[in-house]
């Protein structure tokens, strides 16, 4: 897969960015705009006010919402703009971006196959898929009714019951009871492509991510999650880098899927360590991952070597993560609802990348706007019900 070599007026490729609507793709734009690529946003709304977006890195944007079928605004917008490549940094964005033109999506970063996507739609058709490949994933059953959930019960708790489409914690039950499996299965199982009960493995979860070229790992990044929320199943609010034997173990993982899959782009895996010290595959991400600042400190060149791939179609020379480098996700573990206390939270703005400084700060006034915002309400609510009484 190669992008045709556009420029804009300043001689800089132009990329656009579908759905910023997460924190992590205003940081994944400040990074590509520090090695040189021109950003621009179509989402459904921006983070950040207008007040805030002093130094925002998005040269035009588009605030629409995603609408059925192809989308005038969006094609008008890829004309005006005539990127080197399209980047979806969403589920949602990946899977709309399927519904517009076949140009259109020649220019994504990921193109996918048509045959691939039925794999992206439904995680479950993927493990299986990874376990005809040689990967090891969880043992499973797939839920279509309660009897079947009755069975998975009586094959031994605790079960993670997930759904076909989960992102993160969403759609995602750890279910230490009967009743727990029932009421997941009954939540899930109406909205979704398919529900699986899931073996529950104690051993420590485990994240790999990278920029795949054709399925190889380039710039590669591995680490254990250290601390989750919620606990065991939820976001990656801090981890620790991989080390020898796991490091290795989880690179071999990742590439046969991410070759299988014809994986050209911005990917990560999931993994479980079993009691037989044995990754297990549980949940794939097609897309910059939350906690990809983590890559900055371990010395993986994930943004360069991105940059260099859409102006020169050459994301090399490869990097792989250094061992034993911790990292406190920002802005998630300082304000992210978790059960940590206030100053070990406050603790994880040590982290926060400061090399663009105006990234933080905007995240810091944002939560800080936001939160006064939140008090006033329920100071305003509170207002309206004694004067009720009164």
């Amino acid at each position: 897969m190669a992008f045709r070599r556009t420029r804009s007026h300043d001689g800089r490729p132009g990329v656009i960015l579908v759905d910023t609507t997460w924190s992590i793709a205003d940081f994944f734009a400040y990074q590509l705009a520090k090695h040189g690529i021109n950003l621009h946003a179509f989402t459904p709304y921006l983070r950040r006010p207008r007040y805030l977006r002093v130094a925002y890195p998005y040269r035009s944007y588009v605030e629409q919402p995603f609408a059925n079928g192809p989308s005038d605004s969006f094609l008008a917008m890829v004309e005006r703009i005539n990127p080197a490549c399209i980047i979806p940094c969403t589920e949602d964005a990946l899977y709309w971006l399927w519904d517009q033109p076949d140009h259109i999506q020649a220019r994504c970063l990921p193109n996918v196959a048509p045959a691939i996507r039925p794999l992206l739609l439904d995680r479950a058709l993927l493990l299986e898929a990874a376990a005809v490949w040689g990967v090891s994933t969880p043992t499973s059953m797939l839920l279509n009714n309660l009897d079947e959930c009755r069975a998975a019960i009586a094959a031994g708790l605790p079960l993670v019951v997930k759904s076909g489409r989960s992102i993160g914690s969403s759609g995602v039950a750890l279910c230490r009871t009967s009743d727990e499996v029932i009421r997941a299965f009954e939540e899930f199982f109406p909205r979704d492509t398919s529900v699986t009960a899931q073996r529950y493995y104690t051993g420590p979860t485990y994240l790999a991510g990278a920029l795949f070229i054709n399925g190889e790992a380039v710039h590669f990044y591995a680490a254990e999650k250290t601390v989750m929320w919620p606990p065991l199943t939820g976001y990656s609010y801090q981890l620790r880098s991989a080390a020898e034997p796991y490091f290795s173990s989880l690179l071999q993982s990742a590439e046969t899927i991410g070759k299988h899959l014809e994986w050209t782009g911005l990917a990560s895996f999931d993994f479980v360590l079993d009691e037989d010290g044995y990754f297990r595959f549980v949940d794939f991400n097609p897309r910059l991952w939350g906690s990809a600042d983590a890559t900055l400190p371990a010395k993986v060149d994930l943004y360069g070597g991105l940059a260099r791939w859409i102006r020169c179609n050459a994301a090399g020379p490869a990097s792989r993560s250094t061992p034993g480098i911790s990292h406190r996700v920002f802005p998630k573990y300082t304000f992210e609802p978790s059960g940590m206390s206030s100053w070990r939270r406050l603790m994880g703005l040590r982290d926060a990348p400061w090399d663009d400084p105006s990234f933080v700060v905007g995240e810091v006034a944002l939560e800080f706007l936001q939160r006064t915002t939140r008090v006033a309400q329920v100071r305003s609510s509170k207002m309206v019900k004694t004067s009720k009484l009164l």
